[in-house]
């Protein structure tokens, strides 16, 4: 398997001789695709699903034992499969193990009912143990976390779940969360997820539950890349004075970046801050670590920006900026207003919302019409709506998802969850 393309763009192409500048460099990240016939990752997944009461709301239980079977079925026999039931209990109705027997597995998903309370931290415990004890070196061991509630029994202080999320991802089991409905607390699931090197979806609608399932397990089969950290090295002067996006550090300080995907190139926007620079000066370099899969070790690649003219301020300051990076830009400035507008709004400031989906507008005008400004345009009309139609909770919970979605650098599904509030009753 070949390496990933490092590509390390600057805004504008130069340097300044006379002035400090600050300089937006975009670092893309391109995973490689496998050779032809190359198999695909062995997975060991474990799935935990909430079956307190409110889960019979509606039709969130048949949704949700739908999505588990898909999974399930989905699965190769080689590759590993539990399931694990929680409200105010625990129980693994399917142990880890080959899944080798589908039809009988489905039949133990579709027999699910809710009942009691949610023991949240539990179940997820348990479906950690299950992926744990069952590792697969160099394949992908992730537990799939499906709640629509609060965790209000057994450990219940988000620092300590996610501490202990974080924990588990340590010893090589990633964790994805799924949150359904309006009542489950996003903090946690985002930062469970962040945590745990996964990804956290938010699912309006039981009904797509499939479709967000799917797109999980399609993520997980085309891994070629993970536990990834980036490392930002300037030099010559210059300071980093801001990254874009929203990762978490390391203990080394280096960005801990998503699983590399087949298709799903990574993109990093670092804002440099340059002092004058001569011509050709090498101003940031970078370090790209990660696990191959099928255990092939540790894997390190670096790649460095460098060899720019240098002119005098008032020319550089009329270069043109780069496009890709000016929409990369313009697309993380405008999470950055999503996340200030959710927080607006759980302050009671409407009018704060308001004003930051403006600014949102207003990034979004900054750049040309792309499907990606598109999509960004049609959430803010939608979270708009919610927001003028009472809907808090659909807004905060969607405002949050779009922020963390871009700045995590992925996209979710298409028509994401979270952009319609729901119906009138």
């Amino acid at each position: 398997m070949t390496e990933p393309l490092i590509e390390l763009i600057p805004a504008r192409h130069a340097v300044c001789s006379d002035a400090e500048i600050v300089l937006d460099v975009l670092v893309r990240i391109t995973p490689p695709r496998p050779e032809v016939h190359f198999p695909r990752v062995p997975l060991n997944i474990a799935v935990v699903l909430d079956r307190s009461g409110s889960m019979a709301e509606g039709k969130k239980m048949p949704f949700a034992r739908e999505a588990a079977a898909f999974a399930v079925k989905q699965l190769l026999p080689t590759d590993r499969v539990s399931v694990t039931l929680f409200d105010s209990e625990v129980e693994t109705i399917v142990p880890g193990g080959p899944a080798a027997d589908k039809p009988g597995l489905v039949r133990r998903i579709q027999q699910i009912k809710p009942r009691g309370s949610t023991d949240l931290h539990g179940g997820w415990a348990e479906g950690g143990r299950q992926a744990e004890a069952g590792l697969v070196p160099g394949g992908v061991n992730r537990v799939l976390l499906l709640s629509d509630g609060l965790a209000n029994v057994g450990v219940v202080d988000p620092n300590t779940i996610a501490a202990h999320t974080r924990g588990l991802a340590a010893r090589g089991v990633g964790t994805t969360t799924m949150g359904v409905g309006q009542d489950y607390n996003e903090d946690l699931m985002e930062a469970m997820a962040r945590a745990g090197d996964g990804r956290y979806y938010f699912i309006e609608s039981p009904v797509q539950l499939v479709d967000i399932f799917q797109t999980e397990l399609q993520g997980l089969m085309a891994t070629v890349g993970q536990k990834v950290s980036l490392g930002l090295e300037p030099s010559a002067g210059a300071a980093v004075a801001d990254v874009l996006n929203d990762f978490e550090k390391g203990p080394t300080g280096r960005l801990m970046l998503p699983n590399l995907v087949v298709d799903m190139p990574v993109s990093v926007v670092v804002r440099l801050k340059l002092p004058p620079s001569p011509a050709g000066t090498t101003v940031l370099e970078v370090r790209l670590a990660w696990d191959a899969p099928r255990g092939g070790g540790r894997r390190v690649l670096r790649a460095a920006l460098g060899g720019l003219p240098a002119m005098p301020m008032t020319p550089w300051s009329s270069l043109p900026e780069d496009p890709d990076v000016r929409m990369q830009v313009a697309l993380l400035m405008v999470a950055r207003a999503h996340k200030e507008a959710a927080s607006a709004a759980e302050r009671g400031d409407r009018a704060g919302s308001q004003q930051w989906l403006g600014t949102a507008r207003a990034w979004m005008g900054t750049v040309p019409a792309s499907p990606d400004v598109l999509a960004e345009m049609a959430a803010v009309n939608e979270l708009e709506r919610a927001l003028e139609t009472g809907h808090d909770q659909a807004f905060v919970k969607g405002s949050k998802y779009r922020a963390y979605s871009r700045r995590q650098a992925w996209q979710p599904p298409t028509n994401p969850p979270g952009t319609e509030p729901p119906a009138e009753s």
